[in-house]
């Protein structure tokens, strides 16, 4: 990990939101393990990360994934029909940034009320929480290294806050 901390407006082809009904939740995720080539989807807050691409259990049966695989929703549209489960192309709908380096940790407890240290959250970790009164869901990739998304509409208000409170810890902008 550097010393310097890095901001990085991240943008991915695709991003979906899956969520299963209660009685084809096991098929689903039989589905969806195989199309990602892994033997067991994530547990409810953490992801795996196959293949450049990344998926996340938000709740039980609950999943957003993203990639820039052009393809990822019609290949998971075709492969979870809607009677075993619901998915939703949101890649327009969701930006993010990559906060990496030393403090990287420290800036996101300015606004985030949950200890983010590797005892409490793990690295391969996700979360839903909210900076500054903004939603986002954060992926812990390791220490001091952070996916983090907000809604579109939000995400220059999110983005201004993470560059004003990283002043403090030498970062300017380029």
């Amino acid at each position: 990990m550097t010393d310097k901390l890095s901001i990085n407006e991240v943008r991915y082809q695709n991003m979906i939101l899956i969520k299963s009904w209660p009685d084809s939740a096991k098929d689903a995720d039989a589905i969806l393990a195989t199309y990602l080539g892994v033997n067991v989807l994530p547990t409810v807050g953490n992801f795996v990360n196959p293949e450049e691409t990344y998926c996340a259990a938000l709740s039980p049966g609950h999943f957003m994934i993203f990639s820039n695989n052009r393809s990822l929703y019609s290949e998971v549209q075709k492969l979870l029909s809607a009677d075993i489960a619901s998915v939703v192309d949101i890649s327009h709908s969701r930006c993010g940034i990559h906060l990496s380096g030393k403090n990287s940790t420290t800036l996101l407890n300015k606004g985030i009320s949950i200890n983010l240290n590797d005892d409490a959250l793990p690295e391969m970790s996700v979360l839903q929480s909210s900076v500054h009164s903004i939603g986002i869901i954060l992926f812990k990739v390791q220490y001091d290294d952070y996916l983090i998304f907000s809604y579109s509409s939000f995400f220059d208000s999110f983005y201004t806050w993470v560059i004003d409170s990283a002043a403090e810890y030498g970062y300017a902008p380029t």
